[in-house]
C-alpha cells in the first residue's frame, strides 16, 4: 500500500512539474486561429450545457407573448447581438467566425434551449466564449423581449426580420434618419408605432429631460441593457439632437394596447382611476406623499423641464418604473433620488391606481 502511494504521489508530482513547465515555457498556444481540439470543444461545450441548465433551474419563465415583446426583443438584437451571430438573409459575421469559439450564426437555427435557459445566457453570459453579460444585472424585465425574440428567429427570413426592426423615412434630415436608425423601432415616431407597453412614449418630453435622460444611460447612471449600448455609441451632439427631435413630436402613432388591470370591468376602472387621480393631484398628507402633478402634471402650475410629464405613457411601464425605483434598481439623473422616498410609501394598489390615472390621459399634457 505504501508502494503504491508513493508511486501515486511521484507521478503526480510528475504530472504536476509537467504543467508547471507547459504553464512558465508558454509553449501552449493560445492563438484563435487554430481552434480548439475536438475533444476540448466537446468538453466546453458540454460544461457549459450542465452549467446553464443547473444554474437555470429556477428561473420561472415571463408571459413572452405580450404585446410588443418580440419587436422590442428584435430591436434589441438587432442593436447589440447580430454583429456575432447575424441576422437573416445575411451571412454569418466574417470577424465572429474567427473567435475561438466561434459565436453560433442563429438565424435558420432552431434553438433547443428553454426560455429559462436563454434568460440565463443573455443575462449572465458565458466565460470563455465572448458571450459578454448583460450591461447591467440590475433589471431582469429588459432581458424577457430578447428571450421572446430568440424563440422566434429560426422562423424569419430577411424581410420579416427587416419589419421588426427598420423605420422608414422619407426625410432628408439626418436627425430624422438618425432617429429611425437608433430609436424609432422602439420608441415609435407620428409615423410609425411604438414597441408596446413596455417602452416610454418621447414625443413632447422636454428637451432637457429626455438629455439628461440619454446622458444618465450613457454613463450607466441609469439603467437599462438595451438603452445603456445605444447611448454609448451617441455623441453628445446626436443626443441634443434627437432629445430636441421627440420634444417636437407632438404624438406618436400607437398599436392596440394591452387592457389595463381592471378594464375588464368598466365600474373598477373608473374607480381605480379616481382614486389615481387624487393621489395625483393631492397626493397623500398622511403618509407625505407629495401630489405628483406638482412635478410631473398634468395641470397649469410651471414645472420643471428635468422632471418627465407622465400623462399618457403605457400602464406597465409606469408601473415598472415605480417598482424600479422601490427596489433601488433604476438609476436616473442626479435627481432621481427624490423619488425613491415616495415610491416607498406607495403600495401596489396605489401605484395601479396611478398608472391608469395617468395612461389614459393626452400624451401632451
Amino acid at each position: 500500500m505504501k508502494r503504491r502511494l508513493k508511486e501515486l504521489s511521484i507521478l503526480l508530482a510528475g504530472l504536476g512539474a509537467i504543467g508547471l513547465f507547459v504553464l512558465v515555457s508558454g509553449i501552449a498556444p493560445i492563438n484563435a486561429s487554430g481552434g480548439h481540439w475536438p475533444i476540448t470543444r466537446w468538453f466546453l461545450d458540454y460544461a457549459s450545457d450542465r452549467s446553464v441548465d443547473f444554474h437555470s433551474s429556477g428561473i420561472e419563465p415571463h408571459p413572452l407573448d405580450q404585446l410588443g415583446m418580440i419587436r422590442l426583443g428584435a430591436a434589441t438584437y438587432d442593436s447589440n447581438c447580430r454583429w456575432c451571430h447575424g441576422r437573416p438573409g445575411s451571412p454569418a459575421p466574417v470577424v465572429a467566425g474567427h473567435m475561438t469559439p466561434s459565436p453560433p450564426y442563429l438565424p435558420g437555427t432552431p434553438l433547443d434551449k428553454e426560455p429559462r435557459e436563454l434568460f440565463y445566457i443573455v443575462k449572465h453570459g458565458i466565460k470563455f466564449a465572448g458571450m459578454p453579460a448583460w450591461p447591467t444585472q440590475a433589471r431582469d424585465d429588459d432581458v424577457w423581449p430578447v428571450v421572446a425574440f430568440l424563440q422566434q428567429l429560426s422562423q424569419l427570413d430577411a424581410e420579416a426580420y427587416d419589419r421588426h426592426v427598420q423605420v422608414e423615412t422619407e426625410s432628408d434630415s439626418p436627425v430624422e434618419q438618425l432617429a429611425a436608425q437608433a430609436c424609432a423601432a422602439c420608441h415609435g415616431t407620428s409615423t410609425s408605432p411604438s414597441a408596446g407597453p413596455r417602452v416610454p412614449l418621447l414625443a413632447s418630453q422636454s428637451q432637457a429631460y429626455l438629455e439628461q435622460s440619454l446622458q444618465a444611460f450613457k454613463t450607466g447612471a441609469r439603467h437599462s441593457g438595451i438603452m445603456q449600448p445605444i447611448a454609448a455609441r451617441l455623441s453628445d451632439p446626436q443626443i441634443a439632437e434627437l432629445a430636441a427631435f421627440y420634444a417636437a413630436e407632438p404624438d406618436v402613432e400607437r398599436e392596440t394596447t394591452t387592457p389595463t388591470v381592471a378594464e375588464s370591468n368598466p365600474a373598477d376602472l373608473d374607480e381605480v382611476v379616481e382614486r389615481g387621480k387624487s393621489l395625483a393631484h393631492r397626493g397623500d398628507r398622511q403618509k407625505k406623499i407629495a401630489a405628483c402633478a406638482a412635478c410631473h402634471g398634468p395641470g397649469t402650475i410651471q414645472r420643471s423641464d428635468d422632471y418627465p410629464k407622465l400623462a399618457g405613457q403605457p400602464v406597465w411601464y409606469l408601473t415598472q418604473q415605480l417598482e424600479l425605483l422601490q427596489r433601488r434598481a433604476r438609476g436616473g439623473t442626479e435627481r432621481v433620488e427624490r423619488m425613491h422616498s415616495i415610491a416607498d410609501k406607495l403600495t401596489a394598489e396605489e401605484i395601479e391606481a396611478l398608472a391608469n390615472y395617468y395612461a389614459q390621459l393626452p400624451l401632451a399634457e
